[in-house]
């Protein structure tokens, strides 16, 4: 198995936080295929972009860029949005592309769905997310307890997706090779703390507001990171 890690956030501005963020996703990958190939690349940084479908698996990670800002946007950006149309017309290819928050995003908006602001501002810890049918049947379980760190969400999805969860939070292709969460399965308490003292100027912290009807528990709460990249690595062998 191959897999390429696209980071989305630049390593200069980030800095330990992402190198850890990075590191969590191939210690998953390869806690679980420990013969996968594992490349990472920098889109943000804007290293050149190796071709995605020569990879079994391509990941977005999360990343801080507005992509509600006016246009035009860097070409890093473009780039990505390349990616995901390169990956959702490939027909019958082998390649399945996974998008985490800022990749979830990313994926909707370069295949026409529409993307939003959260109401109530930045949403962050742990979430109790229940799963639609097909979700329950994905991941063997009617709800996931997932680390959440976002102010923008996915409004319309593309078309042709089913969604996994409620609100666009896990989307799924009719294709059955893409798949997104605005969800971070990739975080620990750990990083997210990193996260949260790197905002310096108090965003997530002072803009957060509470919403009736989502319960989110503190960062340091049980979550099921680790099984839901279980589950993930199940879909790219199958």
């Amino acid at each position: 198995m191959k897999a390429l890690i696209l980071k989305t956030f630049p390593t200069e501005a980030t800095g330990p936080v992402g190198d850890a963020m990075a590191s969590s996703f191939r210690s998953h990958i390869l806690r679980l295929e420990p013969d996968c190939e594992v490349d990472t690349c920098g889109l943000a940084d804007d290293e050149a972009v190796p071709d995605p479908l020569s990879y079994d698996l391509v990941v977005f990670t999360g990343g801080t860029f507005d992509l509600l800002s006016p246009e035009p946007h860097p070409a890093w950006v473009a780039r990505a949005r390349g990616v995901v149309q390169a990956v959702a017309g490939d027909g019958q290819g082998k390649t399945k592309l996974l998008g985490i928050c800022w990749g979830h995003q990313v994926i909707h908006l370069a295949l026409d769905g529409q993307l939003g602001v959260l109401e109530e501002g930045p949403r962050i810890g742990v979430e109790q997310l229940q799963l639609t049918p097909d979700g329950a049947q994905f991941f063997g379980k009617e709800s996931l307890r997932l680390h959440k760190f976002h102010k923008r969400q996915v409004k319309s999805p593309a078309e042709g997706f089913v969604a996994l969860a409620p609100d666009n939070e896990i989307l799924y292709s009719a294709s059955h090779r893409l798949l997104s969460f605005q969800s971070h399965p990739e975080l620990s308490s750990e990083i997210s703390q990193g996260l949260l003292d790197g905002d310096t100027k108090g965003f997530y912290r002072e803009k957060a507001r509470s919403n009736p009807n989502v319960v989110v528990r503190d960062i340091h709460s049980e979550h099921d990171g680790a099984y839901v990249w279980a589950k993930i690595l199940d879909w790219v062998r199958s």
